[in-house]
């Protein structure tokens, strides 16, 4: 046997129904000229009907006030007074017809099928931007024109803004307003009234309504009003009475941070979420003054939006300018190219620049394998063991008493102090360790020279010696037969062991002395065995493999003599003077240590030449190379062959790249050595004054083509401002003109 079941009602559906079943079908009253044909709604106060015009056939909706006892007669009557003195403005629901003497009393108002906005963002979760601000903008013109006439509406929320048959907004529900002279409190929504108005002693304010546009435009945009969360809704649902809920009102919101969320909202530009923060101020004094700031922040971003294009025009506008002067500077060019000499542009703009780059690579070469050449020397186990034997015995040796002093200290303790030990340092001299050490670097130095030797252009090595972790010289071995030898005596001042840019004063105090830790190339010094200026190239030793300072031995470091770096500037200066060579350059103040006239053997030990600040200055700026360089040795009595206008560009000597140094050391590896390629400018005048020549013929046409193309460019721009601002006043005057006919308002029962 089969059974039927009927499906079950849920709660809502059976309490939907008993709403419906006792919805009334009968009018309260008839309405002259009316037909009332459907119920829209109910209220504790009244009914909302329906019907339509019988002479025009325009549907309407009429409120029934049937309750007299409970309703506040003197809002009713403001509301109807102010939606009629309104009623011309289309963006405010027109008010048709009045019947207060009727029983019951009511008013006929235009119809709109559309419902609320409040029912809009219900049904869609949020408004496009685009959409958003169309209706903000509507709203904002009718608020204007409310306000116009004095009226304030104090409780502006989207479900008191009806969609008309265009989904344009409509203001309705002007219950809560009040005349702009008046000052009765007026409570609003909470979340879109304004913090200040959530007081019962307050005075109405334009500004009240600002705030409300701000509230209404991020509820479009973000689905929710501002600073509505359940943790605020539940603060104010828990308060005792109404002046304690409008207080943690107020708290509340000045409390909370501003809202950001419309920032987030796609489609949102800067423009727009700027005038919802000026809406939504806390401060009222911060807020947009009044509704007509409102409609110039619109006016000024659309002006804005407008004249995007201008702005893109603007950006393309130059580019255009720049093909326009690329071309002309190419032609012009390409005229000139064909009658100057190719001197100018291979010697002044490229062999100058590629010289330079070619000398200090090589350098920086060539210090790199002396970095890894004095790895290889450090880490070979005979060494290590001679100098563990140096130090260890040296360590364990007392240093003879001097002064009258009747302690005694370490050998290496003394020779550290760097004073006048010339006892200790005959000891040290005479031990045996040391003495070993020193025969191996003699025998390491005249092996790494023969490979020397046998490379081309190499640059000769002029010692290789040792210092311990406090600059104690330890050995050395010259490349030549010297009178004197620095063993035993303290370098701690050197810049090869201080890593600084210049030597410190031999007499200072090394007690906090802090040695370089890293591969280095020293600034130039003047060796007090040779008398000559060397480069000193060090890198340290090390226990193991952890670089700290308290497994720091020391360092080994090899010198070369200045003068005998670059294979360039050799042969350079034979009968006459070349019109391209390389100097050497310190860093340090600018002195020249290498220079075709300096490698005369007669002019070894002469004068110093330092290049001008202010010009070395200059060099170091243009990448390029400048024009004009004055040689500094050409002051000599022997200098007329380098005097004149010379080009010159410059280079900085780095070898980080190379030597695999890591990015804390990348101050390391850049050397107090400059190279400096010059070239005779002589040459290159005369093409130089003819391709001038023809620039100027270019530039000429170049200029009058660049006037063009401005003139037409602002033209163009001109012509679109005028229009836009045509546009805009001619929105404005249909906006100020529009009487509001047409559509119907819907209106639900209060």
């Amino acid at each position: 046997m089969s059974s039927d079941f009927t499906e079950q009602q849920t709660m809502g559906e059976q309490m939907r129904a008993e709403e419906l079943s006792l919805r009334t079908t009968t009018p309260p009253a008839e309405v002259p000229g009316y037909r009332l044909e459907r119920l829209l709604g109910q209220g504790a106060f009244g009914q909302v009907w329906v019907g339509k015009n019988l002479n025009t056939g325009r549907t309407v909706a009429v409120k029934f006030y049937l309750h007299r006892g409970g309703v506040d007669w003197s809002l009713l009557a403001r509301e109807v007074k102010h939606l009629v003195s309104m009623s011309a403005n289309r963006y405010i629901v027109q008010v048709l017809e009045v019947g207060w003497d009727a029983e019951p009393p009511y008013y006929v108002m235009e119809y709109l099928e559309n419902g609320s906005l409040d029912d809009l963002i219900r049904s869609r979760g949020v408004l496009a931007v685009g959409q958003a601000s169309e209706i903000f903008s509507d709203l904002a013109t009718g608020l204007n024109h409310s306000h116009g006439k004095g009226v304030l509406h104090c409780d502006l929320k989207p479900a008191n803004v009806l969609l008309d048959a265009d989904m344009r907004p409509r203001l309705a529900d002007f219950g809560q307003s009040r005349m702009s002279h008046e000052q009765t409190p007026s409570l609003g929504t909470l979340f879109y009234m304004a913090p200040e108005q959530a007081d019962l002693s307050a005075a109405p304010d334009a500004r009240w309504d600002v705030y409300a546009l701000g509230a209404i435009l991020y509820c479009m945009v973000c689905g929710a009003p501002p600073y509505r969360t359940p943790q605020m809704v539940n603060t104010l649902d828990t308060a005792a009475s109404l002046p304690d809920r409008l207080k943690r009102y107020r708290d509340s919101i000045m409390r909370t941070p501003s809202p950001r969320q419309h920032y987030r909202v796609r489609g949102m530009d800067r423009e727009l979420a700027a005038i919802v923060d000026r809406c939504l101020a806390k401060n009222p004094d911060h807020r947009l003054a009044n509704v007509q700031q409102v409609l110039e922040a619109l006016e000024k971003r659309q002006l804005s939006k407008t004249r995007r294009p201008l702005m893109l025009l603007g950006i393309v506008g130059p580019l255009l300018l720049l093909a326009v002067m690329g071309f002309f500077s190419w032609r012009g060019f390409s005229v000139a190219a064909t009658e100057s000499s190719e001197q100018l542009l291979s010697d002044a703009q490229r062999t100058d620049a590629f010289a330079a780059n070619f000398v200090a690579q090589s350098l920086e070469t060539e210090f790199v394998g002396l970095f890894q050449l004095l790895g290889e020397e450090t880490n070979r186990v005979d060494f290590r063991k001679l100098l563990d034997d140096v130090l260890v015995e040296a360590e364990n040796t007392e240093s003879p008493k001097t002064n009258g002093s009747e302690s005694s200290i370490g050998l290496l303790d003394e020779l550290a102090k760097g004073t006048d030990r010339q006892e200790s340092i005959l000891k040290f001299r005479e031990l045996p360790s040391q003495n070993a050490l020193q025969s191996h670097l003699k025998k390491r130095l005249e092996k790494r020279s023969q490979v020397q030797d046998n490379r081309p252009n190499p640059a000769k090595f002029s010692s290789i010696f040792v210092v311990d972790s406090r600059g104690t010289n330890l050995a050395t071995a010259f490349n030549e037969q010297m009178d004197e030898t620095p063993v035993g005596k303290n370098f701690a001042y050197r810049t090869y062991f201080t890593g600084l840019p210049q030597d410190l004063s031999p007499k200072f105090d090394r007690s906090n002395v802090k040695p370089i830790l890293s591969q280095f190339v020293s600034s130039p010094f003047r060796s007090t065995s040779t008398g000559r200026s060397k480069i000193a190239v060090c890198t340290p030793i090390f226990k193991n493999d952890e670089e700290t300072k308290a497994n720091f031995l020391g360092l080994m470091v090899l010198t070369i003599n200045v003068g005998e770096f670059l294979a360039l500037s050799r042969g350079t200066l034979d009968d006459e003077v070349k019109n391209l060579f390389a100097v050497l350059i310190d860093g340090n103040g600018g002195d020249i240590l290498q220079h075709p006239l300096l490698l005369r053997p007669d002019r070894q030990k002469k004068e110093q030449f330092k290049i001008d600040e202010e010009q070395f200055s200059l060099l170091k700026k243009q990448d390029s190379g400048i024009l004009g360089y004055q040689d500094p040795v050409a002051k000599s009595e022997d200098g007329a062959p380098y005097r004149g206008s010379w080009i010159a560009v410059v280079r900085r000597v780095e070898f980080s790249a190379r030597a695999g140094l890591s990015a804390s050391e990348g101050e390391q590896s850049k050397t107090d050595l400059w190279v400096l390629v010059q070239t005779k400018s002589d040459d290159v005048t005369a093409p130089v004054v003819k391709l001038g020549n023809k620039l100027v013929r270019e530039g000429l046409i170049a200029l009058v083509s660049l006037l063009t193309v401005i003139c037409a460019l602002w033209i163009f721009v001109l012509r679109l401002l005028r229009l836009s601002d045509t546009n805009s006043s001619a929105s404005r005057g249909r906006t100020s003109g529009d009487t509001g006919a047409g559509s119907e308002v819907t209106l639900t029962a209060d």
